[in-house]
């Protein structure tokens, strides 16, 4: 096997850990939210727990490396709207938990890149090519079906709660390709966002009286496995896998993401699986990777 072979592969086996990593984001957070026999957390303490514990694997993996941490104080106000948008789409993402299935929830969520198009479209003056705009067509008519009556899968509310958490994830996403952060070392930035995020969310958990400790020991599993799983791998994952194959393929890749987080809910939370979801995703999936390949020819 070839040099460039071998990187072709590491790129493609980091993608696909990247994708499925982010789509264990139920199987942890569900009974954290849910209780299952033991006290629940508020959305904003499981992400405190989620972004602060990531943060410190992350601080711990660059003094390992010695890497530089500071900052000037321009990017530190950069890094801190991006850590409000990266904390809108995480904290949006989980509230829809709460009216949508799992999956369901994931698979709006995974709408980021049609915003993303949308946006670069009307604010950036961004090619309209045809393929684009059927694919905007088929991820709306995916939503449009997921909203199509009144039980979990359709509830408005739940739908619009993900689609908030999908467009903050496109700005956070566009912004960081246009500010300072673009010229940032990964880890550097990927540390600071969390840090920022976890003060964030903890300042939030104490306004809401929500703050607690974990009183079991099957909770402080959980958030650790959001925390290395859910964040640190995928993160470092997916800077392996652009730096392989590219930032197309691996978002192409990331299309397992939702079908994971659609696989764990049927098979571990009995998440009803029915015609309008597979409809959804059949159209929300194609459409996005259809958006992907074009916004990158």
């Amino acid at each position: 096997m070839t040099s460039q072979n071998k990187h072709v592969l590491q790129g493609i086996a980091a993608g696909l850990i990247a994708a499925v990593c982010y789509g264990f984001i139920p199987l942890f957070t569900l009974p954290l939210k849910t209780g299952e026999g033991v006290e629940s957390l508020s959305d904003s303490t499981i992400l405190f727990y989620r972004f602060g514990l990531a943060a410190l694997i992350i601080g711990f993996i660059m003094l390992w490396r010695r890497a530089d941490f500071r900052i000037t104080r321009g990017e530190l106000v950069t890094l801190t709207y991006l850590a409000f948008l990266s904390d809108g789409a995480a904290l949006f993402l989980i509230d829809g938990y709460d009216y949508l299935s799992s999956g369901v929830a994931t698979t709006l969520h995974f709408m980021y890149p049609v915003m993303t198009a949308i946006i670069m479209m009307c604010f950036y003056h961004e090619a309209r090519r045809a393929s684009t705009i059927a694919a905007i067509v088929m991820a709306v008519a995916g939503v449009g079906i997921l909203s199509w009556d009144g039980g979990q899968e359709g509830s408005l509310h739940g739908v619009a709660v993900e689609l908030i958490s999908a467009l903050c994830y496109a700005f956070y996403l566009i912004r960081v390709n246009r500010s300072r952060a673009a010229h940032m070392d990964t880890l550097r930035l990927v540390f600071y966002i969390l840090a920022i995020g976890a003060v964030i969310f903890l300042f939030d958990a104490l306004r809401e009286n929500a703050l607690r400790l974990p009183a079991y020991g099957s909770q402080w599993v959980d958030l650790g496995s959001l925390a290395l799983i859910c964040t640190v791998v995928t993160n470092l994952c997916l800077v392996v896998s652009v730096k392989r194959i590219g930032s197309t393929m691996t978002a192409v890749i990331g299309a397992l993401e939702p079908l994971t987080a659609v696989g764990i809910g049927c098979l571990l939370f009995a998440e009803p699986f029915t015609w309008q979801v597979a409809l959804a995703i059949a159209l929300i999936i194609p459409a996005v990777v259809i958006i992907i390949l074009t916004r990158h020819r």
